[in-house]
């Protein structure tokens, strides 16, 4: 069976952490430095600084030259490593075979594995859109060697499949520092001439090892698949399991949460190395007699509190029966994922504590079910009503952050139906109306804001909603602040601003 590797390139790896902590620089021009022979060197930029004409290798000054809102950050590369090497964690998801490359790629080994996701190209848009979504850039490539794959991700298009049968013309074309080259044998090929992998490929190999050495000829052979490049897969993760034995069988509650306790300190500190939060914790309680016991508790949010995790125990541990003795406990965190660290107050004290509609949507869940309980999603819709929707509060918590807020303001009651009322107005529909008639109410008009045309989406049929909507803000002669619409010639009521 064929290889297929995907490279998976983060290019703004180091700004896109930083934003995902703290989403206050998602929309300015951000800048990272290191200290280069004395000199504050720009490292990485988002998106917003590229934009504005921010490069990497500027100096720090040039850069506060060229963008003066710039924000700047020291560049913590040991942070970085730690989000790539929590990346590669979180590709255990489609493979066990992940491998960090350098301080900003992945290779992920596919073989045999992407028909699970309908394909090689539904992979790539599917990994892609996942990554997206948690606030990464990255660019995807799948090949049948490493090397090819960390060529096109970084110098060729994205979401590319190459062929194995067509790997040298998908090559060629690149730059030579696709191959991974030393920049210094990258700059001497450079100087002579030699800029893309087509113009190397053609000289002679011997030629090429007696004034380059071996390394030149091996990549070449590593990407088109004359040799073998093995990748080597990250160490496995701390193990998130603890265990207690008892010399003596412990029958008794305070005994128990005693044992608790301290292999719950045990768990937080292989958590804390990894940078690591629970999401779901299973407590194993063994008896003499052969007969398990097994109590688990789900946490919202990813937690390694010990106050909090020992507080959602605490009723179950009320339902254990302990028969003629337990003689071992085991704790293991099932699920966990990387923590998001939220400063709680202005001074920073508590910063890792849960507040306190975490502590809420925990207790509930664990008593009821975190199905149970819903939150509210953004939903991508124009019509009023319709733009959200419930989801469990445990499912993927990711918000359409690109769906544009409304252009105007909304009412704070909003009807189920729209209400069929009578207006005085022109018959042009960009005048706004002068009395309206609800029921035995007439009255006048004293403010209006409008028209905003809102139409349903082009793509799906609305047969309620046969034509545009023109909606006013208008405030009458009580005092009353509502929100009604013109639809061709009739008038209707739709809120309440107050």
């Amino acid at each position: 069976m064929a290889r297929k590797i995907v490279s998976v390139w983060f290019p703004n790896i180091a700004t896109d952490l930083i934003v995902r902590r703290y989403p206050i620089w998602r929309d300015k021009p951000l800048a990272l430095f290191s200290d280069s022979n004395s000199r504050l060197v720009v490292t990485a930029v988002n998106s917003v600084a590229r934009i504005e004409g921010v490069r990497t290798g500027m100096t720090l000054a040039d850069a506060q030259a060229v963008v003066t809102s710039l924000a700047t950050l020291p560049h913590q590369l040991d942070d970085q490593k730690l989000g790539l090497e929590a990346l590669a964690r979180l590709m255990e998801r489609v493979t066990p075979m992940a491998a960090i490359v350098g301080n900003d790629t992945l290779f992920l080994d596919m073989t045999g594995g992407t028909h699970l996701f309908g394909g090689e190209s539904a992979f790539l848009e599917k990994l892609t859109n996942w990554l997206t979504k948690l606030g990464f850039s990255v660019r995807l490539a799948l090949a049948n060697t490493p090397g090819a794959a960390w060529a096109i991700a970084h110098y060729g298009d994205t979401g590319t499949v190459a062929q194995q049968n067509k790997l040298n013309s998908t090559l060629a074309p690149l730059p030579i520092t696709a191959l991974r080259l030393p920049s210094k044998t990258s700059a001497k090929l450079k100087r002579l001439g030699i800029n893309y992998i087509k113009d190397l490929i053609k000289l002679p190999r011997q030629a090429l090892v007696r004034r380059f050495g071996i390394q030149v000829a091996q990549r070449i052979d590593q990407a088109l698949g004359a040799v073998d490049e093995p990748i080597s897969p990250e160490t496995p993760k701390i193990s998130l399991l603890v265990s207690l034995n008892f010399e003596e069988p412990i029958t008794e509650q305070p005994a128990l949460e005693t044992a608790l306790d301290h292999l719950l300190d045990k768990l937080i500190f292989r958590l804390a190395t990894s940078d690591l939060g629970a999401n779901l914790l299973d407590l194993t309680i063994k008896r003499v007699d052969g007969k398990n016991q097994v109590l688990s508790v789900g946490i919202a949010f990813p937690s390694r509190e010990k106050t909090l995790l020992s507080r959602l125990f605490q009723e179950k541990l009320k339902t254990v029966e302990p028969g003629f003795g337990i003689d071992t406990i085991i704790l293991s965190a099932t699920s966990a994922e990387p923590v998001d660290h939220r400063q709680q107050d202005t001074l920073g004290a508590n910063s890792t504590s849960s507040n306190a509609l975490e502590k809420l949507i925990d207790t509930l869940g664990n008593r009821l079910g975190f199905n149970a309980i819903q939150y509210f999603q953004p939903r991508e819709s124009w019509r009023p009503g319709h733009d959200f929707h419930s989801a469990p509060i445990k499912s993927d918590k990711i918000t359409n952050d690109d769906w544009p807020a409304p252009p105007g303001p909304r009412p704070i009651t909003l009807l189920s139906e729209p209400i069929r009322i009578q207006a005085k107005a022109s018959l042009n529909h960009l005048e706004a109306p002068i009395t309206l008639i609800r029921g035995s109410l007439k009255r006048q008009v004293y403010y209006a804001e409008g028209p905003e045309r809102i139409s349903p989406e082009w793509w799906v049929e609305y047969p309620t909603w046969p034509s545009p909507r023109d909606y006013w803000q208008v405030e009458d002669e009580a005092g009353e602040r509502l929100w009604i619409y013109r639809e061709k010639n009739a008038w209707y009521l739709h809120g309440f601003f107050a």
